[in-house]
């Protein structure tokens, strides 16, 4: 019998053989209709069990995204052939503290497409910028990417994801005023590289990677073996820069060749300037200005000196002269101001009658003085 009563309950039972297999166990009820109901039910997830079986449970339904990433961090060392550098590990873990309070106890399966964009939106409600939360989307992106390597998952739910729009045309630049409070606010170490930064326009990592050998003093230029367009870069300095490292060099570490070496003479961390650049900002009161900025300010002021775009491109090292053109809006500002000197001439047009007859009395003036007298036909 398939069904049998059991117990003081009077519960039923069931056991029976299906293609061969025995199967047994608890309806849990007591009305022998319901019972039977439950055995059908039963039978009918056999046999759909054999000729529809479950697609076998892919280890994305178990890992989770602390899993993930946990795994991404000990074995991520390349990408793209290229060996992970320290600040860019440093940024990684920037961006985990954003994204594990959000995702870490979430199965990789149940990460989709709207979930990420959803992050995105909360994050832009926080006030984080597009750049940090594309930063975070591109980690992840990576991760997933691994993942795939690794069997855990069948496709990239990034993939499907569009990054936000950055305000790459963004120029920020100091006054007078504001590079006087800076100044009064940089720590002794912090205002060398500063300096360099306002005088060269060079990049924070470029400034941190300077070495002795790079910096010819006596020619007055700096070397950079490699920019981000990939190109090497030969910059003259000005005096200022040229005064600013002279005084290094008298004080260089020794068991260094870096210009701008961390107390162990090692390479120093490029968090720990921008962060301490970013204390300076603000104890001066200085707002919306981050240490990449003072390569802006650098640009923003050879432009307002009236030197060429042509040129500015040159010494920022700009691939292309399109890069450079976002300053150029500043030299229709200086020319705005030249032009303006013609504005004081209104209070005294120079073809007016007063001043026509004020220079024909001064020509008689000097003609009388001088007894001209003329020439006869």
């Amino acid at each position: 019998m398939s069904l049998i009563q059991r117990g003081k309950k009077k519960i039923w039972h069931y056991d029976v053989i299906i293609d061969g297999q025995r199967i047994r166990g608890t309806t849990r009820v007591k009305d022998k209709k319901d019972a039977e109901d439950i055995l059908a039910k039963v039978r009918s997830d056999v046999v759909k069990q054999k000729y529809y079986p479950k697609p076998a449970e892919s280890p994305g339904e178990k890992k989770l995204f602390c899993d993930m990433m946990e795994r991404f961090v000990k074995e991520h060392n390349y990408y793209r052939r290229r060996r992970i550098s320290k600040n860019t590990k440093m940024s990684y873990a920037y961006s985990l503290k954003h994204l594990l309070p959000a995702f870490k106890r979430i199965t990789l399966s149940k990460i989709t497409d709207e979930l990420i964009r959803q992050y995105q939106r909360d994050r832009e409600n926080e006030g984080s910028s597009p750049a940090s939360i594309n930063r975070e989307i591109a980690l992840m992106s990576v991760a997933f990417n691994d993942a795939k390597k690794w069997k855990w998952i069948t496709s990239n739910p990034c993939n499907d994801v569009d990054r936000l729009p950055e305000d790459n045309e963004r120029i920020r630049y100091l006054s007078s005023e504001e590079v006087q409070k800076l100044y009064a606010n940089l720590s002794d170490w912090l205002m060398p590289i500063v300096t360099i930064a306002r005088h060269t326009g060079l990049r924070i990592s470029n400034i941190l990677e300077l070495s002795w050998k790079d910096a010819n003093l006596f020619k007055k230029v700096i070397i950079v073996g490699k920019t981000k367009n990939g190109e090497p870069l030969g910059l003259p300095m000005n005096q200022t820069a040229f005064n600013t490292l002279i005084k290094l060099e008298k004080v260089r570490h020794i068991n260094s060749n870096l210009v701008f070496p961390g107390q162990d003479g090692k390479k120093q961390s490029r968090h720990k300037v921008s962060s301490a650049f970013k204390s300076a900002c603000k104890r001066a009161g200085i707002k919306d200005f981050h240490f990449h900025d003072l390569r802006h300010d650098f640009g923003s002021n050879l432009v307002q000196s009236g030197i060429s775009i042509y040129s500015v491109k040159e010494l920022m090292g700009h691939k292309d002269v399109k890069m450079t053109e976002r300053y150029s809006h500043l030299s229709q500002e200086k020319l705005r101001k030249d032009i303006s000197v013609l504005d004081a001439m209104t209070q005294n047009p120079p073809h007016s009658n007063s001043k026509k007859n004020s220079n024909l009395q001064t020509i008689e003036k000097m003609v009388g003085a001088r007894g001209f007298e003329p020439p006869t036909t």
